[in-house]
């Protein structure tokens, strides 16, 4: 090859590289992964007896509850769950008129940072088993153990790679005696400058496989006022997916690690992995990608320790995502911004 002629490749492939790299560097992708009720604990009544959740950690470790579905908390940008459990030592607080109470050790934050997940919903029926002590040691805990949080006021912003994402809550009982208070949440959100908002929704009926005309009003007001993602938990079974001027609502993400009950009713759940996508202009639109779980590796028992799910298991659970879903679900969905 001639001089002349390699001088001339070299320049071309400067001038391709050149070309590109200000493309990609016009592009980010920040992704975001999100798991349903996680109850850290037990019931009050259960505490002394063999083979609850507290005597199973203390067995095996705090790593054992997401040890086989680590791996997309540990490979993302920021993991969330909603966590339906008082952290506390002893029962101060309790409410011994509510028929399920659960409370763990505070220690067991260790389970959620083990795991790399490193933000929780609070905005749930449960935060509040063991009124203000229990609230109060809850919120405490979190902070020793170094867990974000936010729901029931408290609020969240997190800056990626320059890119701000805030995180809010809200349950449904509340929303319908306060609904300003969803709107506070999103507007002082957008005043912090969020480029993306996550809401949660603890909302609908337990057990449900199809979503309701309330969860839909709630969802609507949630991306009127600036949600971007509205994450649904409370049924304890998936629902559907949707989209909405340019929003994303998944209705249910179902159970993950319930430490609640050893006689499960259902064992499927799903995370989800959102993939937030940047670009020169701001926030372009979120492709979604849908995980399969069941919340036991060794049913009908409940080891408190999901797998992801695999064949028929995996198809039932996605089935079950688009019987309530208004379009054809796929593994993956893109979804561009409003």
């Amino acid at each position: 090859m001639s001089g002349k002629r390699m001088i001339w490749l070299l320049c071309a492939a400067l001038l391709l590289v050149l070309t590109i790299l200000p493309a990609l560097a016009e592009t980010d992708e920040i992704v975001l992964t999100f798991g349903g009720d996680c109850v850290l604990g037990t019931r009050e009544q259960w505490k002394k007896k063999k083979n609850t959740f507290d005597t199973v950690v203390a067995d095996q470790g705090m790593e054992w509850c997401f040890e086989k579905i680590r791996e997309p908390f540990e490979t993302d940008d920021l993991s969330t769950v909603n966590l339906e459990v008082v952290l506390q030592k002893g029962s101060k607080g309790h409410e011994k008129g509510k028929k399920y109470t659960f409370r763990g050790d505070p220690s067991y934050t260790g389970i959620l940072s083990a795991a790399s997940i490193e933000h929780v919903n609070l905005a749930n029926n449960h935060y509040i088993d063991f009124g203000r002590p229990g609230r109060a040691s809850t919120v405490e805990a979190l902070e020793a153990g170094g867990i974000a949080y936010s729901g029931y006021t408290y609020r969240y912003v997190t800056e990626i790679r320059g890119h701000k994402i805030g995180f809010g809550g809200c349950r449904e009982t509340v929303w319908r005696q306060k609904p300003e208070i969803m709107r506070e949440d999103l507007q002082a959100l957008r005043e912090e400058g969020c480029e993306v908002i996550v809401y949660s929704c603890h909302w609908g009926k337990e057990y449900a496989a199809r979503h309701n005309e309330r969860q839909e009003k709630m969802a609507r007001e949630a991306i009127d006022g600036g949600a971007d993602l509205v994450i649904g938990t409370h049924p304890h079974v998936v629902q559907g997916v949707d989209a909405q001027d340019g929003a994303v609502i998944v209705y249910s993400l179902g159970n993950l690690v319930f430490g609640g009950t050893h006689k499960m009713k259902t064992f499927d759940g799903l995370l989800v992995q959102a993939a937030l996508r940047f670009d020169e202009q701001g926030y372009a639109g979120v492709s979604l990608r849908l995980l399969p779980v069941l919340t036991s590796g060794s049913a009908p028992e409940n080891d408190f320790r999901p797998v992801f799910a695999q064949g028929e298991d995996a198809a039932r659970i996605l089935g079950a995502v688009q019987k309530d879903s208004p379009f054809a679900v796929s593994s993956e969905m893109w979804f561009p911004a409003r």
